[in-house]
């Protein structure tokens, strides 16, 4: 690691390193609920817990890079 690098600098990219497994399991998550719950759309309970659980991934994703965004310093 750069010894020159800032604490804001290092907590960027942490944040962003913890983001990217989100970003990339969220949609795939997301579909395979979705297409289970089209496969078991007979089973309202099991459907719906599994169209709930879609839904939450992309909650996550997007409160996560909500906090990015936020949490961000590039200012001098």
């Amino acid at each position: 690691m750069n010894a020159k690098q800032t604490r804001p600098e290092r907590l960027r990219e942490n944040l962003e390193k913890a983001l990217l497994p989100i970003l990339i399991f969220a949609p795939l998550v997301t579909l395979l609920c979705w297409a289970a719950a089209w496969i078991f759309r007979d089973e309202f309970i099991f459907k719906a817990t599994l169209i709930g659980l879609g839904c939450f991934t992309i909650v996550i994703g997007a409160v996560s890079c909500l906090l990015v965004l936020l949490k961000r310093i590039d200012r001098n």
